[in-house]
């Protein structure tokens, strides 16, 4: 049975386990050599407690450039219908009744349509820019700059970002 009869040589020098026909695993990692164990040395408290607040501080402005984005996304993308909705309800004779250049050309019929134009054009308007947003997101590798708290315990893990993952964007 597969699995089961695990024969390892001993004096071969081969750094792979052989465990049946076909199936071979790797060796084990190497074992970290520091003075604090498999992470590192622990920070001391101040340390610690500052590390924390530069963690904390570099996370929230990378959240500030996320919403940054998102809103210059939105809004560029969805201008097209944001514009129709104005130019509605600026002309329609029971909501504004605007004395602009524009309103001499729009009657209360049209204005309704350019409102009803805009709110259907709204729906596949998000859905194109909650895409594009994403597709940025992913392109600029964004949320792989989130560091974790927890590296402000250990000396050596300061600013550093692991490739190993994949973004669920």
């Amino acid at each position: 049975m597969c699995g089961m009869a695990v024969l390892l040589d001993d004096g071969g020098g081969d750094e792979d386990f052989d465990v049946c026909d076909g199936v071979r695993m790797l060796a084990p990692p190497p074992v970290a050599q520091c003075d604090g164990g498999v992470w590192g040395p622990r920070r001391g408290r101040c340390e610690c407690v500052m590390w924390t607040l530069v963690l904390l501080l570099w996370d929230v402005l990378l959240l500030l450039v996320c919403v940054g984005l998102m809103v210059l996304v939105f809004s560029v993308i969805l201008l097209p219908a944001g514009l129709l909705l104005y130019a509605g309800f600026l002309c329609h004779s029971r909501v504004v009744a605007s004395s602009a250049p524009l309103c001499q050309y729009l009657d209360d019929n049209s204005c309704s349509a350019l409102i009803i134009l805009g709110f259907v054009m709204m729906s596949p308007l998000v859905v194109v820019a909650a895409a594009t947003f994403c597709a940025l997101l992913r392109r600029l590798h964004l949320l792989l700059y989130f560091q974790p708290i927890t590296g402000a315990r250990y000396q050596g893990r300061g600013l550093g970002w692991r490739r190993d993952f994949h973004a669920w964007v």
